[in-house]
């Protein structure tokens, strides 16, 4: 059923890889679902605690910055960036790092019995390198939505990766090289072990 409350607000799949990524809490009634929604939403917008909330689960640090590329101690909103430092080398566009904008950010409530709350971003260019071009180890058409749905007294937090496809169209050589190696070497299926700890510390009670 979360399936198919989220569909609406996920992007089509189109080209390279797709990755579903889903935890699962069932709750004791409908009203405590919904105080444990609204407690899911407020952990999954502290982005400087993923790591945190992942308990160890995450290999790459993840950190909420403005439009200048500046550290924002706040909640996640659109049009803010996130600075993802992975192991191993970074980019030279990136300046170290891979970024991701966020595009959108949605609570629809559909009933009395079912609501949702999206955050989708996508890859995007260093906040003040942007001549630079992609800062990210997949291509610009890549989204991660990461989800929360209540059906009643069931909670469900999901991180949908769609269209994932190496940025090795970089201008820069020793990043279309690191870029190369880093999305045929598993990085997808690494993300996915990544948001498995993500989705559970979201619903972890």
């Amino acid at each position: 059923m979360a399936e198919d409350i989220a569909a609406p607000f996920i992007p089509a799949q189109y080209i390279g890889e797709s990755t579903t990524t889903t935890e699962k809490s069932e709750l004791i009634h409908e009203a405590a679902a919904t105080a444990f929604f609204k407690k899911a939403i407020d952990k999954l917008l502290a982005v400087n605690n993923w790591a945190k909330l992942s308990g160890g689960g995450l290999s790459a640090d993840f950190h909420l910055t403005d439009l200048a590329g500046r550290p924002v101690d706040g909640v996640a909103d659109t049009g803010l960036f996130i600075k993802i430092d992975i192991p191993g080398p970074g980019t030279a566009a990136g300046k170290g790092f891979d970024w991701v904008k966020i595009e959108q950010k949605e609570h629809v409530i559909l009933n009395q019995h079912q609501e949702i709350f999206f955050m989708r971003a996508r890859p995007s260019e260093h906040p003040i390198q942007k001549s630079a071009g992609i800062a990210h180890f997949l291509k610009k058409e890549a989204s991660s939505s990461f989800v929360l749905t209540r059906d009643g007294a069931t909670i469900t937090a999901t991180v949908y990766g769609r269209n994932e496809v190496p940025n090795i169209a970089t201008p820069n050589l020793t990043d279309k090289i690191r870029n190369a190696v880093v999305g045929s070497s598993g990085a997808i299926g690494i993300s996915k072990i990544q948001w498995k700890a993500l989705v559970t510390g979201l619903l972890a009670h």
